[in-house]
């Protein structure tokens, strides 16, 4: 007798890592924050798609659409889950596990809880049972959510180091938020231990949520709550209100970390963005005004630097919101008095060797610092680069410099690019020819969005080409090879470069180059812009 296998009646989550079991595992090996990686990119994200962040997808639904609609589909979700908990079977829990995979509950997951709370079949024990089941043992990140988002429906404390452990991942921590919020007493005690493990939209969900109860709290809002790997924007606000700002600043002295969160709140909150911003605050003329009097004496590093320099073209730029915040606390007088103290404090000599250390630190791009040296030292090269632009340092030598070390960062081509010497343009553009993998580089077009480590050759490419429209004739082997790349972006700025050029300036391998890209170019979009420059040749 011969036996087939019917793959239809495996487990969905049979033979795979469950998510819970990856994120203890890198708790442990790694503590926190963890890496955005889990178990099901692949399945959830489909080959050559775009990828968000972790807990950018949720985060930026929750921030910026408008909230999803039950459907039809989730109805017949949530009678499956009933029927779940009248009869908890595999083969049960095998078909409402598969239609969660199908189902998108978008922004409606709210309203699919309603629906269950409603539903007259619903049994609450078994569903208690079969929430914590997806919530543990799930190898899909949906199917992991709505587990979470069923546990806050109960009291949880029972699961709390289950919902701590998934919330720690920024993909789950909304959700894990919500359930221990709703379903502890000590929630916002929970919310505040996460809020110190995570960085990223995970972090941005907890601030939002959590509740200044403490002096410990409020500390920490100011000092660490604002700092980000996702937009400082969206928490400066909060993080100034709740961790009461003015109060702090107001002091005759604060210590070297109050400030050093100040600076990065007070900077966020001048950037503006998509959350409340520096006209949004009440606060925002006493604490300009007692920022710049502590940065007197306390003004240590480019960042800081960069934002005495933010608050100055603040009250320098002359635009129409000045009538609003003069009826809003502001006045005259106290402008004037803050642009005084920081004309005086920016015309001090120190500046041109904070400025100078910070865009060449010791053993940048060495092998012998530690991951968070390098990160610190990389954040005070990119406000030391900045820095030395609006104060009119000319620091482009020492940057082109730092190429031969690191001749794959981007950003170094993008700041180097942004000159006017037509000489200098000419020396980054010949290192680049002799350093770039241009073979690499030109393995024929495609649909690549060219995002991740494996495409760093491709961004500095990008970084050069994109200001090679003002440079007639330079640059052609590099125009030739993006022409060439699978990168769109690549292909799309080297054409944007022969549009502004004569054709009499691509040259022959540029001009033969295009006339393959006519019979390769998978885009439509690309393919007209080829077309019509082809156009302009025969012409």
């Amino acid at each position: 007798m011969v036996l087939f296998f019917d793959p239809a009646r495996r487990s969905p989550w049979a033979g795979r890592t469950s998510i819970y079991a990856h994120i203890q595992r890198q708790i442990a090996e790694q503590g926190t924050p963890i890496d955005g990686a889990l178990p099901d990119d692949e399945q959830f994200w489909g080959e050559g798609q775009l990828r968000w962040v972790a807990g950018g997808l949720d985060g930026a639904m929750g921030h910026h659409a408008a909230p999803g609609v039950l459907t039809d589909e989730m109805r017949d979700l949530v009678g499956l889950l009933a029927k779940q908990t009248r009869r908890p079977t595999t083969s049960a829990r095998k078909a409402t596990y598969r239609k969660l995979l199908e189902t998108d509950l978008g922004g409606a997951m709210d309203d699919v809880l309603e629906e269950v709370l409603k539903h007259p079949g619903m049994l609450a024990g078994p569903l208690f049972e079969e929430a914590q089941w997806f919530a543990e043992h799930a190898a899909d990140r949906n199917v992991v959510k709505f587990g979470i988002a069923l546990l806050g429906l109960y009291r949880n404390e029972k699961v709390r180091d289950l919902l701590l452990a998934l919330g720690s991942h920024d993909e789950f921590t909304l959700y894990a938020a919500v359930a221990l919020q709703n379903g502890s007493d000590d929630g916002n005690d929970a919310l505040f231990q996460l809020a110190q493990r995570v960085n990223g939209w995970g972090k941005i969900h907890l601030v939002e949520r959590l509740e200044p109860t403490t002096p410990h709290i409020r500390d920490w809002l100011l000092r660490e709550g604002c700092a980000n790997s996702i937009m400082n924007e969206y928490l400066a606000h909060v993080c100034a209100v709740k961790g009461e700002l003015h109060a702090a600043l107001a002091a005759e002295k604060v210590d070297g970390e109050l400030f050093e969160g100040a600076s990065v709140i007070v900077q966020a909150l001048l950037s503006g963005g998509p959350a409340e911003d520096i006209d949004d605050y009440d606060h925002a003329p006493q604490v300009i005004a007692d920022y710049v009097r502590h940065a007197g004496t306390m003004c240590a590093s480019a960042m800081q630097l960069s934002v005495v320099l933010d608050i100055r073209a603040f009250l320098d730029r002359a635009d129409e919101k000045w009538e609003a915040r003069f009826a809003n606390g502001w006045t005259e007088a106290g402008r004037a008095a803050c642009m005084q103290a920081c004309e005086a404090l920016l015309a001090e000599p120190r500046w041109t060797r904070v400025v100078l250390e910070a865009v060449s630190p010791p053993g940048l791009g060495s092998g012998d610092q530690s991951e968070s040296r390098k990160g610190r030292a990389r954040v005070e090269h990119f406000y030391g680069v900045a820095c030395a632009r609006k104060l009119g340092l000319d620091v482009w030598e020492q940057l082109f410099g730092q190429l031969a070390v690191e001749p794959l960062d981007s950003s170094l081509y993008y700041d180097l690019m942004r000159t006017e010497d037509a000489g200098r343009v000419r020396r980054v553009v010949e290192f680049a020819e002799a350093q770039l993998p241009l073979r690499e580089i030109a393995t024929g077009p495609a649909d690549e969005r060219g995002l991740g480590p494996g495409f760093k050759p491709h961004m500095c490419l990008d970084m050069i080409v994109q200001s090679l429209d003002a440079h007639e004739g330079v640059g052609r082997r590099l125009i030739a090879a993006a022409l060439m790349s699978p990168v769109v972006r690549n292909r799309n700025l080297a054409l944007g470069v022969l549009e502004a050029w004569p054709v009499e300036a691509w040259g022959a391998e540029v001009s033969e180059t295009l006339a393959r890209l006519a019979q390769l170019e998978p885009e439509a979009a690309v393919q007209e812009r080829v077309r019509k420059l082809m156009d302009h040749v025969v012409g």
